[in-house]
């Protein structure tokens, strides 16, 4: 499974705010976005990219100082990210690292 590294300008809503912001990643089932403002973890809200809509739940809010606020937001059902969907801009299709690699025993030691 390979995750996304991405860079595309979004506005972010949820119940009692709104924050313009940058989606870092993309996923299937997630997105992290960098916001100014926190958002609670819990909230419900609405990452809305162009013309494309993107819903769900905030899962984690971590500040880096001097950056801003990570966020990462689990993705509804009938949110899930495809490729075919919607590609931001910027798009970098990088290999999860927790995907096992395996090779046959001669490929591996090189007999």
């Amino acid at each position: 499974m390979a995750y996304h590294m991405c860079s595309e300008l979004v506005t972010v809503t949820w119940e009692n705010g709104e924050d313009c912001g940058n989606l870092e990643e993309i996923g299937e089932w997630t997105a992290l976005v960098l916001l100014e403002n926190p958002v609670p973890s819990g909230t419900r809200l609405r990452i809305q990219c162009e013309e494309h809509q993107l819903k769900g739940f905030v899962e984690t809010c971590i500040s880096e100082e001097g950056v801003g606020f990570f966020v990462g937001v689990r993705l509804e059902p009938d949110s899930r990210w495809s490729e075919k969907w919607f590609a931001p801009r910027h798009l970098l299709v990088l290999q999860s690292e927790r995907e096992a690699k395996v090779f046959p025993l001669a490929m591996a030691s090189g007999y």
